[in-house]
């Protein structure tokens, strides 16, 4: 009996210390916030920055810091419900609802893109020789980065226009290879469109409000949000444009707005591995080189010391964002400014992936 006891105590003595030892690895919120608000202050030490908003989320918790100020002398900080527009982050959230289409059944990866859009593209995407959805996804489509590229002036844009023109080119230059396309996420938003036949904006609000009760997210704001819009300054200190007029194509490149409060949930829906969707998002499809290979629309990598992470930029012209994922140590990170200067994207995610490493 008394051997049965002590053997019973030191197995919960085991069990008690393993519990302790996995809880001390844990870092705390104030840890993080400590940690987050060193690096944001150095960050804003160089004067070309005015403002910062920073959300970390980890295995158990999540935290939102911001910094500095949205207009110069006006020491409006931003808060959790400021807009910002997130540029080419928003290829993540296309790649996303794309990878809901696929576990729907209603799209599939080494499809003749044709297939879903009444053969409109018969020239850009013949039979012999076909664009893809999964070359959309990875930029190895050999379409050109933007609508400009294409010939296009904002000034006459339309969507009818864009795939016009898409229409007349000849991928084959770059076709199979890594040639970063905007136009060509910008026709996989159209096709998403087309095959749940509903808006774009509003089946990006349908499955992020849906999944992870994102509310403030979408790529045409509505009026009463427009008063918290984050309006930036480019390289010269001026204030920037802002794309807040109805996107005259469907936005899904790099036109949508929202808040830290709903990145941090995006985020955390990233980390979750067990959704279908989410793995499926991040199956790689495209080795670009070394380590990097391209998912959907995510840039996936591997560092020494953080292990696997996601990772895409965001730039326009008065605005700069990294969101990053690490998976190995379930924890990712979203910085973003109303700054855009030709460092800025560099500083940022400097700033990022050094947090994390703080943090690791």
């Amino acid at each position: 009996m008394y051997k049965k006891i002590t053997l019973a105590f030191i197995l919960f003595l085991t069990f008690f210390g393993q519990v302790q030892a996995k809880n001390s690895d844990i870092i705390s919120n104030k840890d993080i916030s400590n940690i987050v608000t060193m690096h944001a202050n150095q960050l804003l030490q160089d004067s070309r920055f005015v403002s910062t908003s920073i959300g970390v989320v980890t295995e158990t918790d999540s935290v939102i810091l911001h910094f500095g100020e949205l207009t110069r002398h006006k020491g409006n900080t931003p808060t959790d419900n400021t807009i910002y527009e997130i540029g080419s982050v928003s290829k993540t959230m296309t790649g996303l609802i794309t990878a809901y289409a696929v576990k729907d059944g209603k799209l599939s990866l080494n499809d003749n893109i044709n297939k879903y859009i009444n053969n409109k593209l018969d020239k850009l995407s013949t039979e012999k020789n076909p664009v893809t959805v999964r070359q959309l996804l990875t930029h190895s489509s050999g379409l050109p980065r933007g609508y400009v590229d294409l010939g296009l002036r904002a000034e006459t844009l339309s969507k009818t226009s864009f795939l016009k023109a898409l229409n007349n080119v000849n991928p084959s230059e770059n076709k199979g290879k890594y040639h970063y396309s905007s136009a060509g996420i910008e026709l996989l938003s159209y096709i998403l469109e087309t095959v749940y036949q509903m808006p774009f904006d509003n089946l990006l609000q349908q499955v992020l409000s849906s999944e992870t009760n994102m509310k403030d997210t979408k790529v045409n704001l509505a009026q009463e949000q427009l008063k918290d819009v984050a309006y930036g300054y480019n390289e010269k200190g001026e204030i920037a444009k802002a794309h807040l007029t109805p996107e005259v194509l469907w936005g899904g490149s790099g036109y949508i707005k929202t808040t830290m409060s709903d990145l941090v949930k995006y985020m955390k829906w990233q980390l979750k591995e067990e959704s279908k969707v989410i793995k499926e998002s991040h199956k790689k499809l495209f080795h670009v080189s070394g380590n990097d290979y391209i998912a959907y629309s995510w840039i996936a990598s591997e560092d020494e010391s953080l292990g696997n992470y996601y990772i895409h930029h965001g730039g326009l012209e008065g605005t700069q964002n990294w969101i990053i994922v690490f998976l190995d140590l379930n924890i990712a990170i979203s910085i973003v400014t109303n700054t855009s200067f030709p460092e800025a994207a560099g500083l940022l995610r400097e700033t990022g992936m050094t947090i994390i490493k703080n943090l690791k």
